[in-house]
């Protein structure tokens, strides 16, 4: 039951996170035309909404407190102990720190990166609507885990 309910609140932090990602490299892609990792470098200087939202999408994936992903994992990863796998707990851990690492490149091209243009990136307001309604799902769902775990628990009630 542990399992299902961390696995259903993974899914649920883990939508999040890639909907905010995914949208920022759409919409990057877009005025970049490409959407090769080169095309980031200096984005925070283009459109610096774009770069904290890819920012904050990274960090949960890669499992940083308080965001969703990390609790997300945290949830697996404690079910995995439950249930005895203390080694697939660690392989798990050690993918989280080879995770954090490549998340970081992206960052780091991203805030320290020299652009190949510094014409802004324009985002739309409904896109920019969106990707703000994303994070604050990354927040809330990071912070207040109960409410989502209890929906989640009913949702897996018929499975059990």
């Amino acid at each position: 039951a542990a399992g299902m309910e961390a696995v259903g609140y993974y899914l649920l932090a883990y939508l999040f996170s890639n909907l905010a990602v995914f949208f920022v490299v759409v919409t990057a892609a877009e005025a970049i035309g490409s959407d090769a990792l080169e095309g980031y470098a200096g984005l925070s200087k283009r459109s610096p909404f774009l770069a904290a939202a890819m920012f904050v999408g990274l960090l949960s994936l890669a499992g940083v407190p308080p965001l969703a992903g990390f609790a997300g994992k945290l949830l697996v990863l404690l079910a995995t102990a439950d249930s005895g796998q203390l080694w697939l707990v660690a392989v798990g851990a050690v993918n989280v720190a080879i995770s954090l690492y490549y998340y970081l490149m992206v960052v780091k091209r991203m805030y320290l990166g020299a652009a190949a243009t510094t014409a802004p990136i324009r985002v739309g307001p409904l896109t920019k609507l969106s990707i703000s309604l994303l994070l604050l799902g990354i927040f809330l769902i990071g912070i207040v885990q109960e409410p989502f775990l209890r929906q989640i628990a009913l949702a897996a009630l018929p499975i059990r």
